[in-house]
């Protein structure tokens, strides 16, 4: 995923808008500049300066780079105004870039806020940092590499580069084997110090000779790339400056990981559909790139967990109605089905086998509410904790499944030589389903973490 700079979206957003005529007040929203008529406050540099600052700059550096946000606001009124003279925000050019700065500024806010909560980086963290990775610091470099970037991983083909790459076989050679087998390729002359260069690039970058080709299988992304090291050069980095790049390192890198494993989430709850040239599927198509699809493995995983989660609601509920339909044959001396099983048996043919007359005793009476009340706590909270983690319509489907199962449960439960028992015994009954239903309703909620 390509990342989205939210100082350039807002920024781009504000020209096609046109800036805001109508600034928003509050306390910190004086003016700092009238442009045309239209004013520029201070809460506007301020939110930009928010977004673009580094982590422990000085106030001196702080106060420019406010200036620099103050005069790209001023330049882009003047542009903004005269492209409204120009008639340019009635051109289908504008809607669109307008939708696209929109959804752009969108993204942007989404990943700052999704990359937000991260704890804050002390200074011995940052410390540690450049004492630890002097390649980046106190022996720093800038280094000069030609990068040649081809799509898939043959290695029978990056074998026989790479022997000729060994055998002393100049960049050139190798590009004119590509070229013969028509395989698209792209290089790059890049110069960047250390600390901007991925660590798995720069571990190699530090190990090779000058001028020699290096092949490199990068299978996660289906890349294969070449690299060569033309010069380094000596750029350490040390004192004040070089701690407040390790905390803007790992500030950096904290934010990354959070917004990766948002956005692995995101796209695996997605649902996802091309059409058209767009529906071709990159699966070992060499020239075709891959595009964002839920992972198959994490979504048959979590259709999996949904499947636990929902049977493991399911046999809580069955059990609750087969403790309820005990603790009822406890309250009266007599048979008692939930109302949603059809019982044709008659009140006169009931009070020939059971004394109805007869009830439970206060402290019997007192424990089978307790137990039932403590149930019901119990099914509850597995609902709530569970309504999150299941579709709405899939969290009804197994309550209702459940309910229904449990009503043919506890017809069977009052079947045959267990009808006889007497209500002691449906008490011992229900006091065992009350301890499976709270064991099921603590391994749903392990499942769940699973």
């Amino acid at each position: 995923m390509k990342k989205v700079t939210p100082l350039f979206a807002i920024l781009m957003f504000i020209i096609l808008a046109g800036c805001s005529h109508e600034p928003p007040k509050g306390s910190d929203s004086g003016v700092v500049a009238v442009v045309n008529g239209v004013e520029i406050t201070r809460q506007q540099v301020e939110y930009l300066y928010q977004r673009s600052a580094v982590p422990g700059v000085s106030k001196e550096e702080s106060a420019n780079l406010k200036r620099r946000i103050l005069a790209d606001l001023v330049r882009i009124e003047l542009l903004a105004g005269k492209a409204s003279e120009m008639k340019l925000d009635k051109t289908p050019d504008y809607s669109m870039a307008l939708y696209t700065a929109q959804k752009n500024v969108l993204a942007g806010l989404a990943e700052s806020r999704l990359a937000k909560n991260q704890s804050s980086i002390t200074s011995e963290q940052a410390e540690s940092v450049v004492q630890n990775t002097p390649q980046l610091f106190a022996g720093r470099k800038l280094f000069v590499y030609d990068e040649v970037l081809f799509p898939g991983v043959d290695m029978p083909l990056l074998e026989s580069l790479d022997k000729m790459a060994s055998n002393g076989a100049p960049l050139n050679t190798l590009l004119d084997v590509l070229n013969a087998k028509k395989i698209p390729f792209r290089k790059t002359l890049i110069a960047l110090s250390s600390e901007r260069i991925p660590p798995s690039v720069l571990s190699i970058l530090s190990q090779l000779k000058r001028d020699t080709p290096q092949l490199i299988a990068r299978k996660g992304d289906k890349i294969s790339m070449i690299l060569v090291m033309r010069n380094a050069y000596p750029a350490p980095l040390e004192g004040e400056q070089a701690r407040r790049a390790a905390t803007a390192m790992l500030d950096a890198n904290l934010k990354n990981q959070a917004l990766s494993k948002a956005m692995s989430k995101l796209l695996d709850n997605a649902k996802i559909t091309y059409y058209d040239e767009y529906a071709k599927t990159a699966a070992g198509n060499k020239t075709l790139a891959p595009l964002p699809v839920p992972d198959t493995k994490t979504v048959t995983r979590k259709l999996y967990k949904s499947i636990y989660l929902g049977s493991g609601l399911a046999v809580s509920l069955i059990l609750s109605v087969m403790m309820i339909t005990a603790v009822m044959r406890t309250f009266y001396s007599m048979l008692w089905l939930p109302i949603l099983w059809p019982d044709a048996t008659t009140s006169a043919n009931r009070a020939q086998h059971y004394d109805i007359r007869q009830t439970a005793t206060l402290t019997r009476r007192l424990y089978l509410l307790g137990l039932m009340s403590l149930i019901g706590v119990a099914l509850i909270f597995e609902i709530l904790f569970l309504w999150n983690k299941l579709a709405v319509l899939a969290l009804l489907g197994w309550t209702a499944g459940g309910i229904i199962a449990g009503v043919i449960a506890s017809r069977l439960l009052n079947a045959g030589i267990v009808r006889a028992r007497s209500r002691k015994t449906y008490m011992i009954i229900a006091s065992f389903l009350a301890v499976l239903i709270l064991v099921s309703v603590v391994m749903t909620i392990r499942l769940s973490h699973l």
